[in-house]
C-alpha cells in the first residue's frame, strides 16, 4: 500500500524528469519500491504509427493490455483525465512511494517539488499550485545563487549534493507523515 506520494512540477524543460528519475533511482538504492505516474497534456505515443501498438489504439477497444516477458503495459481510453485515487489502484500493493511527475494543480493537495528556471517560474509555478508551500526546489534557479526562496529550501544541481539532499527531505518528510 502507498505510504508516500510526492507531486513535482514546474514550467517544460525545467529537469522534472531528470528529479523525478534521480530521486526514484535513490529511494530504491535505499531498498524503498517506487513507482512514478506521469501526468501528460498530450497523447502518448508507445511506438510510430506503423508499429502494433498505435494500430491497436486505433482500434475501438477501450482497454489494450501489452505484455512483454520485460513489462506490461495498460492503455486504457478515457474522455477525460483519470483521477489520482483510481490511478493508484493500478499500483502493486508492495509499492512504498509514488513519483507524480507534472502533477496536475486541480489534483488534490500532495506534497510538492517545484522544478523551477528562474525566480519568474517560481512565481508562475507557485500561482498555479494556489501558494502551495513545496518540500524545496530545484532546476535551473540555483544558478542565481539562491540557498533559500520564501524559506524554502533551493536544492543544488549537483547531482550528489542535489540527490542527498532531496533524499534527506523526503525522507524526513515520510518520517513525519507515518508518525
Amino acid at each position: 500500500m502507498v505510504k508516500y506520494i510526492v507531486g513535482i512540477v514546474g514550467s517544460r524543460n525545467t529537469g522534472k524528469t531528470t528529479t523525478t528519475t534521480n530521486i526514484t533511482d535513490t529511494l530504491v538504492k535505499k531498498g524503498f519500491k517506487a513507482a512514478i505516474i506521469k501526468f501528460m497534456s498530450h497523447r502518448f505515443d508507445f511506438d510510430p504509427a506503423h508499429k502494433d501498438s498505435a494500430l491497436l489504439r486505433k482500434t475501438k477497444a477501450t482497454t489494450i493490455l501489452s505484455a512483454s516477458p520485460h513489462e506490461t503495459v495498460l492503455f486504457q481510453k478515457t474522455d477525460q483525465r483519470t483521477d489520482l485515487h483510481t490511478l493508484l489502484r493500478y499500483l502493486p500493493l508492495e509499492i512504498d512511494d509514488v513519483l507524480c511527475e507534472s502533477y496536475p494543480s486541480t489534483f488534490p493537495v500532495i506534497p510538492l517539488i517545484f522544478v523551477c528556471q528562474n525566480i519568474e517560474d517560481y512565481y508562475n509555478t507557485k500561482e498555479r499550485f494556489k501558494d502551495r508551500k513545496p518540500l524545496f526546489i530545484t532546476g535551473i534557479i540555483v544558478t542565481e545563487g539562491i540557498d533559500t526562496l520564501e524559506g524554502i529550501p533551493v536544492l543544488s544541481n549537483d547531482v550528489s549534493d542535489h540527490l542527498q539532499q532531496a533524499l534527506e527531505l523526503i525522507l524526513r518528510f515520510k518520517i513525519e507523515i507515518s508518525n
